[in-house]
């Protein structure tokens, strides 16, 4: 008999190492499907929603607990979906329930731990509730907040579920998740005729009855037009077509003519497509979708280096357009939200309602929209940042990695810590995709992967319509302070020409690659700097809340008048950050507006969209801001940029730092001139003779590649080896110290690798946890990988069986 018994293998949304298999009920047993969520038992008292991964007859060495129901009718997550995932969790060292924790919104996660509250902005009706989901509601009301475990109290049953996932769709009840993002359910307000007038003698009468009420009539003439296009009316604009008040629709639906009733309507919004003349193809870039096309058919992965300003979207629409033609779906992975905006108005003109955005500005609420959306697929196009390559896609075509060497796409805190440009290869493995990689100035890896034929690779080296790459400049400030000559953080040549481009009515953008006001506030007379009580790291000060903040965190304080170590109010602050920027050009160019694009001012869901709005309406004349500014962004009228520290960005710890500068700068440069006039840069850096600045002036990306490959070729870094960054954490240095000394001399014993440390990071301690890295590498070889990767999760394992070591928190990053 225990051959017919259904069992199920599942995957948790929590760090455990491996599945749990759980016993389906009889009746329950024909529905179960992989994929499904289920609602299973897990501990004494907590109840989660899980994934069903693998449905079997084998009984499991222990007994098996029932699962308590069945969440959907069909899956919310494809069999493609979990291969991709345990595909993750294996590469990555994390477990599955990480991977799915970090693949799933919120919305579409339930626990017994969750907290469920009366949604106050609900007006519907409770009419069509059950007893049991009227009850409660009224529980809800009463004491305005409840967990799982209370509804199951409160009912004297288990199978709660169901009932809360009726009042959570109806909008009556709100998760958690929920109420941080603030939610409200979007509703539009309909007008119906009452049935008893659908008789058109009745409808003549009424008229007649009316008479002595011409606005009442011109309001029922007004919704009798438009029912003929519509079986519901929506109120608005049947308010706007009959000029009527609302207080006339309110006597109609007094005498029982109209009855208003609201319908939930998509948090997404509806675009049309449009009659857009997409721009034609120069020659070169009709020979690059050639060329692509052409690799496609030998190779699925095809790296595009093409200048800045040399029309990459262009090709991307091309081939997108090829796929929809084929009733296929898109994935167009940006690696900044900031991004999105232009490339969504521009997709959505062409393709309408075919096209969803998925980021991290959405509430979990849109998420699940957007998830539905995908899985039944509604939407062909997705344009998303890394999170996106966790939807559930049908027939995925072609995924599009633009910035491909951004360093945005690498996940880091929590796991999974995957890289989303290799992950996205690994996706489209799965369906048989082409993945096409744009940049500028690809990664090192990727461009030695196109130079040994694991890629294929297309080139364009000419500006679209002709134009010249901006003109770089080099202002020395080393000179400039020298000769005291620096305005602030501002060069002499720098500020003329922010006032030659003001002058021609043309626009300016300012990088600088740290937000906030100023680095750190010191004491001139003890040199005491303020730092993070929680972090071993100083408190960066912003100036519009005068605090003083942490950007590790979180902990902030209020900016000081007199140093709290001897009491003395010779206090300065040191360093430039974005908002010091804005109030030196408040200064030096009053009638310009200035504008900011950085983590600060874009915290809303349309922060982003509505600054590059405004900078593209030329509603501002300088835009300032870090990284966000550098990527992608393509703006008519900006034939300036200056850059206000390269310094900063090239003497970075870390073996990428020559190349990430290099990278950013070529990136900012070509926001520049991308129209009829030539742009200029300004590079302000104490070292005009760097290489990196040398390349960046003449634009050199193969000398920039070649002297990295020998230095990792000579080091033993990527793409000449894997490398495993160990990181361990813990209250105590002392234990941290012993754990990361105990890995590393293990690891050295078992001969997988060369190992790095224990080493102090840059940062040594967040948020009271002391941190040691270990690093191991070897060479490019698969197995090497591999048999680091088992001999580093024995060594784990191993630690957590000694009790000195075993509270230590070990994050392992592959890839680094």
């Amino acid at each position: 008999m225990s051959s017919l018994i259904t069992y199920v293998d599942v995957i948790l949304p929590l760090a455990l190492p491996q599945d749990y298999t759980y016993a389906v009920s009889i009746d329950l047993a024909p529905f179960v499907k992989i994929g499904q969520r289920i609602i299973v038992q897990f501990g004494k008292n907590r109840y989660y929603s899980a994934i069903i991964k693998r449905i079997h007859h084998q009984k499991p060495s222990v007994d098996a607990k029932l699962i308590e129901g069945i969440a959907d009718e069909e899956p919310i997550v494809t069999e493609t979906q979990l291969k991709f995932w345990s595909w993750m969790s294996r590469y990555y060292m994390c477990t599955e329930g990480e991977v799915m924790n970090a693949a799933l919104p919120s919305g579409l996660k339930l626990s017994s731990e969750t907290k469920i509250r009366y949604n106050e902005n609900y007006e519907g009706t409770f009419d069509n509730l059950s007893d049991e989901e009227f009850l409660i509601v009224q529980a809800l009301r009463a004491q305005q907040e409840l967990r799982v475990p209370d509804v199951q109290a409160l009912l004297k049953k288990k199978h709660v579920y169901p009932l809360l996932k009726t009042l959570f769709n109806l909008g009556i009840a709100i998760s958690s998740e929920e109420i941080v993002e603030r939610f409200k359910p979007r509703t539009e307000a309909y007008v119906k005729l009452n049935d008893l007038y659908k008789n058109e003698a009745k409808l003549e009468s009424l008229f007649e009855e009316l008479s002595r009420a011409p606005k009442q009539v011109e309001l029922l003439l007004a919704f009798t037009q438009l029912h003929h296009k519509n079986k519901f009316i929506r109120k608005n604009e049947l308010l706007k077509l009959s000029g009527a008040s609302a207080a006339v629709l309110s006597a109609l639906v007094k005498r029982n003519v109209f009855t208003e009733f609201k319908l939930v309507a998509s948090r997404l919004g509806n675009f049309q497509t449009e009659e857009v003349e997409t721009p034609e193809l120069s020659a070169e870039q009709h020979t690059a979708v050639a060329e692509i096309k052409c690799s496609f058919e030998k190779q699925k992965v095809v790296l595009l280096q093409g200048i800045t300003g040399s029309g990459k979207t262009n090709i991307y629409m091309e081939l997108i357009k090829e796929a929809i033609a084929e009733n296929k779906q898109v994935l167009y992975m940006l690696p900044e939200i900031a991004l999105t905006a232009q490339i969504i108005n521009r997709l959505h003109k062409v393709f309408g309602n075919l096209v969803g955005v998925y980021h991290s500005k959405f509430n979990q609420n849109e998420r699940v929209e957007i998830w539905n959306k995908v899985l039944n697929g509604q939407y062909k196009i997705v344009i998303a940042a890394r999170s996106g390559l966790f939807l559930p896609y049908q027939n995925l075509d072609l995924i599009v990695v633009d910035e491909e060497h951004d360093g945005s796409l690498k996940q880091v805190d929590p796991a999974p810590r995957y890289q989303a440009r290799d992950a996205s290869i690994m996706l489209a493995n799965y369906f048989g995709a082409k993945v096409i990689l744009g940049s500028a100035t690809p990664s090192v890896e990727s461009a030695y992967n196109a130079e040994t034929g694991k890629y294929a690779i297309t080139r364009l080296d000419k500006r679209y319509g002709g134009l010249d790459l901006p003109e770089v400049i080099v202002a020395n400030v080393r000179d400039e302070m020298k000769r005291k000559r620096m305005q602030g953080s501002f060069s002499t040549f720098l500020v003329d020409e922010i006032s030659e481009t003001l002058q021609r009515k043309e626009q300016v953008i300012l990088f600088i690659n740290r937000r906030g006001f100023a680095n750190y506030q010191i004491c001139k007379t003890c040199n005491h700097v303020y730092k993070c009580k929680n972090c071993d790291v100083s408190l960066t000060y912003h100036k519009f809340s005068h605090q003083l903040k942490c950007h590790y965190c979180g902990y902030f304080e209020n900016a000081q008048n007199k140093c709290k170590s001897c009491g003395a109010i010779d206090l300065d602050i040191v360093g430039s950050g974005t908002q010091k920027i804005e109030d030196e050009l408040a200064d030096l160019f009053p009638t310009a507006r200035v504008g900011r694009l950085d983590y600060d001012a874009t915290k809303t869901k349309h922060g982003h969209a509505e600054i590059i709005s405004r900078f593209e309406n030329r509603e501002i004349d300088i835009l300032v801001g870090t990284q966000m500014v550098s990527k992608g962004l393509d703006f008519d009228h900006v034939t300036l940029v200056g850059v206000i520290n390269a310094d900063q960005l090239i003497f970075h710890p870390g073996f990428r730092s020559f190349e990430r500068a290099f990278q950013l700068l070529i990136q900012v440069a070509g926001r520049a001139g991308r129209r009829s006039k030539k742009g200029r840069v300004v590079i302000q850096t104490a070292d005009p003779t760097h290489p990196v600045i040398q390349n960046v002036i003449h634009n050199n990306y193969k000398a920039m590649y070649e002297r990295e490959l020998l230095t990792r070729r000579q080091f033993l870094y990527p793409p000449f080896a894997r490398v495993i960054e160990v990181q361990l954490r813990h209250k105590e240095v002392q234990r941290v110290e012993k754990a990361a000394l105990f890995l590393a001399n293990e690891l050295r014993k078992k001969e997988q690798g060369k190992v790095l440390g224990p080493a102090t990071p840059f940062v040594s301690r967040i948020n009271n946890l002391f941190i040691r890295d270990v690093l191991i590498k070897s060479t490019t070889q698969t197995k090497d990988l591999n048999g680091m990767k088992s001999a580093l999760q024995h060594i784990v394992d191993e630690m957590k069986a000694i009790p000195e070591l075993k509270g230590v928190w070990i994050h392992v990053n592959v890839d680094p």
